[in-house]
């Protein structure tokens, strides 16, 4: 297997699935922060989406190295055709739509005063859901059809992910700003995240076993495969990133209600880690879409 297959592809998947689900985040959170921190929000999702793109262009990149093995010279002709040709392609060049969407939305939002108190607006999230679309249909669940039920379950999955995973992302770097901010408005936030996670987690999950049935269900040799222990690692990765948010739903977020002092610390801390927990979560996620399913 060729490194651009084996790695580069499997990075850039990451770099885009982490992007994705830090604009994901971003609206899910923007009412529950003060206007301070709202303000600054547009111009966040803007670098974030600029880091999109950079990830997606990498990706198409090293698909098109990964395909057609071209040379220096030959790699433009290559990509041309890869985007032009393939199905791969129309659903790279579906992902640059819709982050020129999201580039449009960021970019109105930072220029305009208007649009800054209205972001996200539809744009900003057509934007993130047509590119959760787009990297469902580049998976494994798209050789059943770009309109199949197994892209559109793989679709809410991505979603469900990215919901989660990016709005306690926007929560762990908001608390060193949290000094800032009224006591309530900290109790706001974590209430928020906890209602984010307690839709996002079921969904997640249910869809995630609805991918694992499909695709190992007809497999004869998953037993040692390296799917199956990369997805091994992700389920028990999730299963700890579950048990920290609990502990900060039943425990650290009562001291933030109660006003202790000790509030802010441990729910922060928690929540740190458990946002690194699912940075890791996506990153085998990443990788696992572009390992080869066991036979």
């Amino acid at each position: 297997m060729s490194l651009a297959a084996q790695w580069l592809q499997p990075l850039f998947a990451a770099w885009i699935d982490m992007a994705l689900a830090a604009c994901a985040g971003i609206a899910a959170v923007r009412g529950a922060v003060p206007p301070s921190a709202a303000s600054r929000l547009p111009a966040l999702a803007r670098r974030i989406a600029i880091l999109l793109g950079v990830g997606l262009a990498g990706y198409l990149s090293a698909a098109t190295v990964a395909m057609a093995q071209p040379g220096l010279a030959d790699f433009p002709g290559a990509l041309w055709i890869v985007l032009a040709h393939t199905d791969f392609g129309d659903m790279g060049l579906t992902s640059a739509a819709a982050w020129l969407a999201l580039m449009i939305a960021t970019s109105l939002a930072c220029t305009r005063r208007a649009a800054r108190d209205r972001f996200p607006h539809r744009l900003f999230l057509l934007g993130v859901v047509v590119f959760a679309y787009a990297r469902a249909a580049t998976g494994h669940a798209a050789d059943h059809g770009f309109l199949s039920v197994a892209v559109l379950v793989h679709t809410l999955h991505i979603l469900s992910a990215c919901a989660w995973a990016g709005s306690i992302g926007v929560g762990a770097l908001s608390i060193t700003a949290w000094r800032d901010w009224p006591g309530p408005q900290r109790s706001v936030l974590a209430h928020r995240l906890s209602a984010i996670a307690t839709m996002a987690v079921p969904g997640a999950l249910v869809t995630g076993l609805f991918n694992v049935a499909r695709t190992l269900g007809h497999s004869s040799h998953v037993a040692g495969s390296p799917y199956l222990g990369i997805l091994v690692a992700k389920v028990a990765l999730v299963a700890l990133a579950v048990v920290l948010g609990t502990w900060n739903r039943w425990s650290w977020m009562k001291h933030l209600d109660s006003g202790r002092s000790d509030g802010p610390r441990g729910f922060g801390t928690v929540l740190a880690v458990e946002s690194v927990v699912l940075l890791a979560v996506l990153a085998l996620a990443a990788k696992l879409g572009t390992t080869m399913i066991p036979v």
